[in-house]
């Protein structure tokens, strides 16, 4: 589980964005591969940049073709053709969806009416997929923020001459923390809101674990500071210790999606608890019986935070055909714990430590007990019982 920290004092724009998570190590070509097997022949090229005595990179995107302008509809069935991940295009055309609603709202249209200007361009396609694409490259589960810049100024767009910041990019930034600049140029992008929007759960004043990496990315202005991300780790502080942190339960709110499931074969049952999971589901679980006309089946649950909500109903219709789903708010109780590598006679083992009534007791991850039992020839009970049960 990482977190992605973004320091947006100088602003984001979407090529930003992918410029910096190349700094990171994303292969961008990758990227590329994926828009040209879809038919979208498009060349995303990286190059290493110095501002202000900084190195990072900028990136350019070009496309043969004119750019038409495009409608909800054909936006969504461009990403449908993409090789990628069943979260990745859900999270693309949320994104695409939120937009079209922002710029229906600020133009007094219905949202079937809006049609995508710049927004609409191949290059903000690849923005916004190739950001949730990134992001699932590096494991990132959590995105940080900064403050964000106030700038002013106009901008010429299909509508006149608008001031800045623009009315889709003020939709967007609503609810969001930000500081006052004397810029009169563009340091936020339509794009770039629209990624603070839809990927930002947390603004703090820096960024907190341990740091891995760091990238700055710049966009088309040649002078200008750039969006530096940084790649961490959670780790407790170093003056904290286990028994100080694991001493009380703390509670938290969760939603239970549900639906009665008569109609899925085992396989395809099978790869829904791989989607979710791999989508960040906190669990998933099936439980058989007989429902109506007396038919096998069972019920299917989803458990999933509350800013995952929208995101895991759309893949739970698309991947369960569901006609409906029951959803709840719960509330459940957690006891702290913290990560830890034990040292064992086979080697370093991750697993999990916490406290109960004043007693540590330590978990393996079952992935690490699966490694061991293939390099060693034991059962997972044995090991279980010699390298952590026998010590308590």
């Amino acid at each position: 589980m990482k977190t992605l920290y973004m320091d947006c004092r100088y602003g984001l724009g979407g090529d930003m964005f992918l410029a910096a998570v190349h700094e990171l190590g994303v292969d961008l070509s990758r990227l590329q591969r994926i828009f040209i097997e879809a038919g979208i022949y498009v060349s995303i090229a990286p190059v290493s940049t110095l501002r202000q005595s900084i190195v990072g990179a900028k990136v350019s995107i070009e496309w043969p073709d004119g750019q038409p302008l495009r409608h909800l509809p054909e936006i969504v069935e461009i990403i449908k053709k993409l090789n990628v991940s069943p979260e990745v295009r859900v999270r693309s055309v949320q994104a695409f969806q939120r937009l079209a609603e922002v710029e229906a709202a600020v133009h007094g249209k219905a949202v079937k009416e809006i049609h995508f200007h710049e927004v609409g361009a191949i290059d903000t396609l690849v923005d916004v997929v190739g950001a949730f694409w990134a992001l699932e490259q590096l494991g990132v589960t959590k995105v940080a923020a900064s403050q964000l810049p106030w700038f002013s100024g106009t901008v010429e767009c299909e509508h006149g001459v608008l001031p800045l910041p623009a009315p889709a990019v003020l939709e967007l930034l609503k609810g969001k923390p930000v500081f006052a600049t004397e810029y009169e140029e563009e340091l936020i992008t339509p794009t770039g809101a629209l990624l603070i929007d839809q990927l930002v759960t947390k603004f703090t004043s820096g960024a907190e674990g341990t740091l891995l990496t760091t990238g700055t990315g710049y966009g088309q202005r040649e002078t200008g500071g750039g969006l530096r991300i940084s790649l961490l780790e959670p780790q407790l502080p170093a003056e904290e210790t286990v028994e100080e942190t694991d001493s009380t339960a703390t509670t938290d709110e969760i939603y239970v999606l549900e639906s009665h499931i008569d109609h899925l074969t085992g396989e395809e049952l099978g790869r829904c608890f791989d989607v979710f999971m791999d989508a960040g589901a906190l669990d998933v679980f099936f439980a058989a019986g007989i429902m109506k006309k007396n038919r096998p089946a069972g019920s299917f649950k989803v458990l999933c935070k509350p800013e995952d909500l929208s995101r895991m109903e759309q893949l739970f219709f698309a991947h369960t055909h569901s006609l409906g789903i029951r959803r709840q708010k719960i509330e459940r109780v957690l006891l702290p714990r913290r990560e830890e590598r034990t040292e064992t006679p086979y080697g370093e083992m991750d697993g999990k430590s916490y406290h109960i009534d004043g007693m540590k007791m330590s978990k393996p991850e079952y992935e690490e007990l699966v490694k061991f039992s293939k390099k060693t020839g034991r059962s997972l009970p044995e090991l279980r019982y010699m390298l952590f049960d026998k010590k308590k």
